[in-house]
């Protein structure tokens, strides 16, 4: 894999045409889960065994940055919080689905700029398009 910067991941939002960007996103994260189901029996002679299949798929995402617009902080007050989202990677990899808004946290020091935190959870399928290979 071809080393990338942050800043060419891009993050979309809303059901808007075309989606927003949220300004301001300095870290983006991904997190996939799986949960296993374990199928552990007495014939397994005290190892664990797990079904090859997960018994529930989740997608988390979360974001930090600076506050440039209060697009985040007004769909969580709106109820606007289950929307549309995409990544999308320098190689052309996207991946998209439905995310609600879970948590949204901005921290205003004395001597900084006005910060923002969020985290999306996957209600749905989520779907991924692989990119083009370096």
């Amino acid at each position: 894999m071809v080393a990338i910067a942050g800043r060419q991941v891009e993050f979309r939002w809303g059901n808007d045409s075309p989606m927003d960007e949220i300004p301001g996103v300095r870290e983006k994260g991904i997190e996939l889960n799986g949960e296993p189901i374990d199928i552990t029996s007495d014939d397994d002679n005290g190892w664990r065994a797990l079904l090859s299949i997960a018994a529930e798929n989740q997608v988390n995402i979360s974001l930090s940055g600076v506050s440039k617009n209060a697009r985040l902080r007004n769909d969580w007050f709106a109820g606007n919080r289950l929307e549309p989202a995409r990544i999308t990677f320098p190689d052309g990899s996207v991946i998209s689905g439905m995310f609600f808004l879970a948590a949204f946290t901005e921290t205003a020091t004395y001597n900084a700029a006005m910060a923002f935190e969020a985290t999306l959870n996957s209600s749905g399928t989520v779907s991924f398009t692989p990119g083009s290979p370096a």
